[in-house]
């Protein structure tokens, strides 16, 4: 497997993103209603948006033509973007679900409400980050997926 050193770098950059703006971000969110109301509504809205994504990206009938060999070669590149795209749409569901702990334990145990309003700042933060990547990569894959539908064109017109 290769390893993106770039995107890696960038995982840990939002990651660090992520824990200094829930630990400086906590006792602003602490008790605030009106900024938990957004931050659910968002991530709602971005898990059903990357639901879509998955869908499109994961359309076996956009599989180039030709070989079975260039088809393989981009199922593989389809699964790891596909991977991608689970995993942030994870972090979506798990900053969701750690919003929703810390408001049915705001009265009954408040000091676990703070560490989960840190857990899903961090989690918001960090999803936030990785989600500036999306119309990237979204760009690039219909960028390909062009590229070999003019590919194909040219080759059975017989031109190279």
């Amino acid at each position: 497997m290769k390893w993106d050193r770039e995107f890696i770098g960038f995982v840990v950059f939002a990651a660090l993103l992520g824990c200094a703006g829930s630990y400086f971000g906590q006792p602003l969110i602490h008790g605030n209603d009106q900024a938990v109301g957004i931050i659910v509504t968002v991530y709602s809205i971005l898990a059903g948006f990357l639901v879509a994504i998955i869908a499109i990206v994961g359309d076996p009938l956009l599989i180039p033509s030709g070989s079975w060999r260039i088809a393989e070669g981009s199922r593989k590149k389809t699964i790891q973007r596909l991977t991608r795209h689970k995993h942030l749409f994870y972090i979506y569901l798990l900053s969701l679900a750690f919003a929703f702990a810390a408001a049915l334990l705001k009265d009954e145990c408040p000091r676990c409400t703070v560490w989960m309003e840190r857990i899903y700042l961090f989690l918001s933060i960090f999803a936030f980050a990785l989600s500036l990547c999306l119309p990237s990569a979204l760009m690039r894959l219909q960028q390909e997926r062009l590229d070999h539908i003019i590919e194909d064109r040219r080759n059975r017109s017989g031109q190279k």
